[in-house]
């Protein structure tokens, strides 16, 4: 059952994602953790990086100003999350998915500098491993600020702090159920340059997106987590050969759910957006 929701949520989202980047990848990956030296990797991506909620860019399914008059705004942005590999140690081997809706407030631009947006939301999150013998059910409460400055074109930059709070219920093949709960810190940082024409279409060749998360676990099974503080960083590098088709370099390091597993490794791939 669990299967068929994942793959029907997952074949909804991505036909109506009609700008999403980095929509479907595959890669060898070489890992530096002990135990796989060498795997192959399946990510899918649906407003969504590793670790990270996509919130600077992709697909909005729904995105509305309340009322001329106001700079608030209410939104509605669907996420998937898949990575897949053949070593426990080679990516974050976890499936996501999650239903944020929230408000934004862009505030006014009086120097020109750029735009900055306040954003509050809430969403509901599953997250399991690729196997589905494990996973966590939780609520989410986040709160963040974007910053877009101002550019000539040439140059794209998107980057985001903020501070969610998770809780929700763990499952957890040998052990049960248990209760779970998290503080998170995200930082996220996206750049894109060197304009490129195909077909009539302009696109950016390079893209580089980061992210860096503070994981405070204070409520869980000690024997998952024996730690309350884990860190996940993960770097991603993508050459735009043309619009839809890119090659790309990933690069993990740390923790992350649901097991908390420690990731180490680079992986070398192709992706395909539509």
């Amino acid at each position: 059952m669990k299967r068929h929701f994942i793959l029907m949520f997952l074949l909804l989202i991505t036909k109506v994602s009609f700008s999403q980047e980095r929509l479907f990848s595959v890669g060898y990956g070489k890992t530096f953790v002990s135990g796989d030296s060498s795997t192959l990797n399946l990510t899918v991506d649906v407003n969504r990086i590793p670790g990270l909620p996509e919130k600077a860019g992709g697909y909005y399914f729904l995105n509305e100003v309340i009322a001329d008059t106001t700079r608030w705004r209410y939104y509605l942005k669907p996420m998937v999350d898949v990575n897949i590999g053949t070593g426990v140690s080679s990516a974050p081997n976890n499936i996501g998915i999650g239903l944020p809706f929230g408000f934004a407030y862009d505030f006014q631009n009086r120097k020109k500098i750029g735009l900055l947006s306040a954003y509050f939301e809430v969403s509901p999150e599953f997250v399991a491993d690729k196997e589905f013998k494990n996973n966590l059910y939780f609520l989410t409460f986040s709160s963040y600020l974007k910053f877009e400055p101002l550019t000539r074109g040439k140059f794209m930059l998107n980057t985001s702090i903020g501070l969610s709070n998770s809780n929700g219920e763990r499952f957890q093949q040998s052990l049960g159920a248990n209760k779970y709960g998290r503080i998170t810190v995200p930082v996220y940082l996206k750049m894109s340059f060197w304009n490129g024409m195909y077909k009539g279409e302009q696109f950016k060749r390079i893209s580089w997106t980061n992210s860096f998360r503070f994981n405070h676990v204070y409520n869980d099974d000690r024997t998952i987590t024996p730690s309350y503080n884990y860190t996940f960083f993960s770097s991603r590098l993508d050459f735009n050969i043309t619009p839809k088709i890119a090659i790309n370099i990933t690069y993990f390091n740390g923790h992350e759910e649901p097991l908390f597993k420690k990731s180490h490794s680079l992986t070398f791939g192709i992706s395909f957006s539509r």
